[in-house]
């Protein structure tokens, strides 16, 4: 059975936002959900029903279910345990249900005795952690304490919903009525949840299964407001030749972009020459290509660093082959996680990735090189089932999650899950460089989240917004115009993914 995290269901509750389903709808579909559960409970006979609401989106829940059951009958009374309703779709609709005249709203207080023959716990959602406190702990008991049939929302008040962990007093339902699909820790829990009941309250598909905004708000970590430098992400960007010089640096300048607070370009002295950016800390290295020897000469920054980069401008020759594996022995030694594209991904064919954590970025010419096969057949047949299964091939072989870039992304983890990237970009982005840049995305993404698979997800979202935000705005998705609009996005990425659709609309209305 498939469970949903409570990060998972923050992260979809913003993307289904992008995909046009409210949450303000959601929980309207959320509560008249419940609603029908309670009438199959009772029989469709109208009974008294007493509604024990918090101040957070199961509170809205609560509400919703409160005057639906009304509309039919119910003998409704609200409890409000807070004086102040947070969510503000549950304000709104406590304040609809003030103006119903057959529905009794009062404050609680401790020592309430509930004679009612259903009570409604809407009390604490999947955001809240840790013992039940004062005046929540007292209304638990009073639930538990009541006649009536006990209905949980979504998780019973006081269960952790991810662990099943109870640290202090919980609702002992009889039946939990949980919302798109069970959180892991009611699974664990059967003598806390009662008879588990899973209703579809609408959210829209793409929300679980496309990356979006909501991806980037839970899983990329912001900076403490006491945050230290290198605590947003030290990233070692090991690469470079001497015929590409602008690669790395765009890869470099992508992690910085991204808000790492530490980035190191190690390539030959060549491509530092020109000094893009002064943001950038350069460890020049001997000769025109990189060798085994060049990784000897970075042990001491790989021990500091929180991810490695490379593969762009590296060059396809034996001894970049040779410095390859080096660097795969190292960052396995060290436990460094690893982002390798273009050139790197050309030079692993047959090389065990199993003990290190590898994040891959190819395109389809590139990924057809990972499993052998010729590119042209793969891109003769580009379409996204074509892309799913070169995803499954790879990550079979290699074990590493990947990001298999194209007019759609597949971003796959070790473990096979899937997300896919659609619905924000541009073709313009099929320009030079842009997957430099990603790959200095990821690498920061991935100091951030600590997850590869999340952290993939969340660079293609972000880069995708930037690229298509700059072809909208500048006119070109060139991988200069995307890094000026990458903290942009991170800053605020359901905003200005809305922000993108709505450019696009405006601009196809004037086409």
């Amino acid at each position: 059975m498939r469970t949903l995290s409570s990060d998972e269901v923050r992260a979809a509750d913003i993307n289904s936002i992008f995909w046009g389903v409210s949450t303000r709808l959601l929980m309207e579909n959320a509560g008249a959900g419940v609603a029908r559960v309670v009438k199959e409970l009772t029989g469709g006979k109208p009974c008294s029903v007493a509604v024990i609401a918090g101040s957070g989106g199961k509170a809205g829940d609560s509400f919703v279910a409160a005057r639906h059951l009304a509309g039919e009958d119910y003998e409704v009374h609200v409890y409000l345990v807070s004086k102040v309703v947070r969510h503000e779709d549950a304000r709104e609709n406590l304040e609809i249900l003030k103006n119903q005249h057959n529905v009794l709203i009062r404050d609680y207080k401790p020592g309430t005795y509930l004679d009612y023959d259903v009570v409604i716990d809407g009390l604490l959602g999947i955001g809240v952690r840790g013992a039940p406190k004062d005046v929540y702990a007292d209304a638990i008991k009073t639930i538990n304490s009541s006649r009536g049939v006990k209905v949980a929302i979504d998780v019973p008040s006081g269960l952790d919903p991810d662990t099943g962990e109870v640290p202090g007093d919980v609702v002992k339902a009889d039946v939990t009525v949980t919302l798109v699909a069970p959180k892991p820790g009611l699974l664990k829990t059967p003598d806390v949840v009662g008879k588990l009941i899973i209703i579809n309250i609408g959210l829209p598909p793409n929300a679980l299964r496309v990356v979006g905004p909501g991806d980037v708000e839970v899983w990329f970590k912001k900076k403490d407001v006491k945050a230290k430098k290198g605590e947003g992400g030290r990233i070692l960007v090991i690469t470079g030749s001497k015929e590409f010089v602008g690669a790395p640096w765009l890869t470099a300048l992508g992690a910085w972009a991204a808000g790492a607070d530490l980035v190191y370009l190690a390539a030959p002295e060549y491509v530092l020459k020109p000094r893009f950016s002064p943001e950038i800390i350069g460890l020049p290295l001997e000769g025109d290509y990189l060798t085994k020897d060049s990784v000897n000469g970075v042990v001491g920054i790989i021990k500091k660093v929180d991810v490695v980069v490379s593969g762009p401008g590296l060059s396809v020759r034996e001894e970049t082959r040779e410095f390859v594996k080096a660097l795969l022995t190292v960052t396995r030694e060290l436990r460094k996680p690893l982002v390798l594209d273009a050139d790197a991904l050309k030079l692993i064919s047959g090389e065990d990735l199993t003990s290190i954590e590898v994040v891959m970025t190819p395109h389809l010419g590139e990924a057809a090189i990972l499993i052998g096969v010729e590119p042209k057949l793969l891109i003769s047949e580009d379409t996204l089932e074509t892309r799913i299964n070169v995803a499954k091939n790879i990550v079979e072989r290699y074990k590493a999650t990947i990001i298999l870039k194209g007019y759609i992304d597949v971003i796959m983890s070790r473990n096979g899950n899937f997300k896919i990237r659609s619905g924000v970009g541009h073709q313009d982005m099929s320009c030079g460089g842009t997957g430099d840049v990603l790959t200095g995305l990821v690498a920061t993404s991935l100091a951030r989240a600590r997850d590869s698979f999340r952290a993939a997800s969340v660079a293609a979202f972000v880069n995708a917004v930037a690229g298509e935000l700059a072809y909208l705005i500048d006119g070109r998705s060139s991988p200069t115009n995307i890094l000026k609009y990458i903290p942009q996005v991170l800053k605020d990425p359901l905003k200005t993914a809305l922000r993108v659709k709505e450019l696009r609309s405006s601009l196809t209305s004037a086409g």
